[in-house]
C-alpha cells in the first residue's frame, strides 16, 4: 500500500510508535548547508491490512544535500519497535553503503528515544558527505581542500550526480558564506522570517572541471535587504580559475554590499535630519522606519509645489531623485504636473547638512521655470 500525503497528514498514516520518531525528526527540520527542511513521503506498511491510517511503518525521505535532493527509503517494523531501521539508499548514490558499525546510533538504537531517528539520519549524513568527498579526483579534492584551508569557508557538501545513467557528471560544491548580515537594519528584515544565510554553489561539468557554473543564493530577507536578486551579479569563474580565490570574492562583493546597506541607512537618517533641520515647517510627511522619502510642502510668488524626496537605497552612492509636484494644475490627462529632477549638483561625499543647502540654492534657481510650465500645461489642458 502507497498514499500521497501532505506534510501536515503524513502522521495520521503512521503507526504511533513510529510517528514519534517522524514527528522529531520533522520538528528538527533543518539539514546542511542550506538549513533546509526534510520531507517525508509515500507512507507504506508491512502488515496486511485494509486500513490506511495509523499503520504506516516505512517512508521515503527527501533530504536537500549540495544543490541536490536526496531520496532514502526507512523501514521499521511496528510490530517489533524495538528493532532499528533498514535503509535503502538511491541507486544513484554512487555506491553509498556505509559501515553499519560506524553508525553508533543505529548499533546502540534506543526505541524509547524520540530523536533516535534523527540521530541514525545525522550519522548517515555525515558518513554519505564523506563518501562523496572520496570520489573527488585530484584537481577537485585540492578545491575542496584549499577551501578548508582558508579556515573560513569550511561549511561545504559536494555531490556527484548524472541526470541520466550514461549522461555528463556534474560535481556540485554547496558552500556558506560567512557573511556578518547582524548589523542590516531590523525595518529591512522584521517581515520576512527566517535564518540570514548566503549559499555559493557552484557546478563542475565533469571531474575535468571543463565548465564551471557559479550561482548565489540568498535567504528572503537577505535577497530583499539588498535590493533583490537582480542587484548583486556576482562575477563569472574565469577559466583556469581555482575556488580559493573566487569565493573570497564572492565573499567580499556581499560582505561589501552588507556594508553599503548599514551605511546608507544612517546616511538616508542624516540626510533627513537636515530638510527637517532646514525646512522644519514645510515638511508634509517623511518616512521615520525606512527614511527613504520626505515630502515638503514650498511656494515662490503665491505658486505652490510639493517637493517629494526620494532617496535609493544605496544612498549616498545613488543620487535622491526630486519630484516637484503643483498644487494647482493638472494634465490633459487630469493627472497632478510633475517634474522629475535627476541631475542636479550632488556629491556622495557631502554631509546630509551640505546637500540640504545645495538643494535649496537649486531649487530656488529652478522654481521660475517650474511655474511657467505648470501653467503652460494647465491652460493647453483648458484649450
Amino acid at each position: 500500500m502507497a498514499a500521497t500525503v501532505s506534510y501536515t497528514d503524513i502522521l495520521d498514516f503512521l503507526d504511533p510508535q513510529v510517528g514519534k520518531y517522524v514527528g522529531a525528526l520533522l520538528r528538527e527540520n533543518n539539514v546542511g548547508v542550506c538549513g533546509g527542511p526534510l520531507h517525508v513521503l509515500e507512507p507504506k506498511t508491512g502488515r496486511h491490512t485494509i486500513t490506511q491510517r495509523h499503520c504506516c511503518d516505512r517512508f521515503k525521505i527527501q533530504i536537500p544535500f549540495a544543490g541536490n535532493t536526496l531520496i532514502w527509503q526507512v523501514m521499521l517494523d511496528s510490530m517489533h519497535p524495538s528493532e532499528p531501521p533498514d535503509f535503502i539508499f538511491n541507486s544513484h548514490d554512487f555506491g553509498f553503503m556505509p559501515d553499519i558499525e560506524d553508525i553508533k546510533s543505529l548499533v546502540n538504537w534506543d526505541a524509547g528515544a524520540e530523536n533516535s531517528l534523527s540521530l541514525v539520519i545525522n550519522e548517515l549524513l555525515v558518513a554519505y558527505k564523506d563518501h562523496q568527498r572520496s570520489l573527488l579526483n585530484d584537481r577537485l579534492q585540492f578545491e575542496y581542500t584549499s577551501l578548508l584551508e582558508t579556515g573560513k569557508f569550511t561549511t561545504i557538501e559536494v555531490h556527484h550526480s548524472r541526470k541520466t545513467p550514461r549522461g555528463p557528471l556534474t560535481v556540485n560544491f554547496l558552500i556558506r558564506l560567512p557573511v556578518d548580515f547582524s548589523n542590516i537594519p531590523e525595518f529591512i528584515t522584521k517581515d520576512n522570517p527566517g535564518e540570514d544565510a548566503a549559499i555559493l554553489l557552484v557546478s563542475f561539468q565533469n571531474q575535468e572541471a571543463t565548465k564551471v557554473s557559479p550561482q548565489l543564493y540568498l535567504s528572503p530577507r537577505v535577497e530583499h535587504a539588498l535590493g533583490g536578486a537582480a542587484s548583486l551579479r556576482i562575477p563569472v569563474f574565469q577559466n583556469g580559475g581555482c575556488l580559493m580565490d573566487y569565493v573570497p570574492n564572492v565573499f567580499q562583493l556581499l560582505e561589501n554590499m552588507v556594508d553599503q546597506i548599514v551605511k546608507g541607512f544612517q546616511k538616508r537618517k542624516e540626510y533627513i535630519a537636515a530638510f527637517l533641520s532646514h525646512y522644519g515647517r514645510a515638511v508634509l510627511e517623511y518616512d521615520a522606519e525606512t527614511y527613504n522619502k520626505i515630502s515638503l510642502l514650498f511656494d515662490w510668488e503665491d505658486f505652490y509645489f510639493i517637493l517629494h524626496i526620494n532617496i535609493p537605497t544605496f544612498f549616498p552612492r545613488d543620487q535622491p531623485h526630486f519630484e516637484l509636484q503643483s498644487v494647482y494644475h493638472m494634465t490633459t490627462y487630469s493627472k497632478p504636473i510633475i517634474a522629475t529632477i535627476k541631475d542636479y549638483p550632488y556629491s556622495p561625499r557631502w554631509s546630509g547638512n551640505e546637500m540640504a543647502e545645495r538643494a535649496k540654492v537649486y531649487l530656488e534657481q529652478y522654481m521660475p521655470e517650474f511655474k511657467r510650465s505648470s501653467m503652460h500645461l494647465s491652460a493647453s489642458r483648458m484649450r
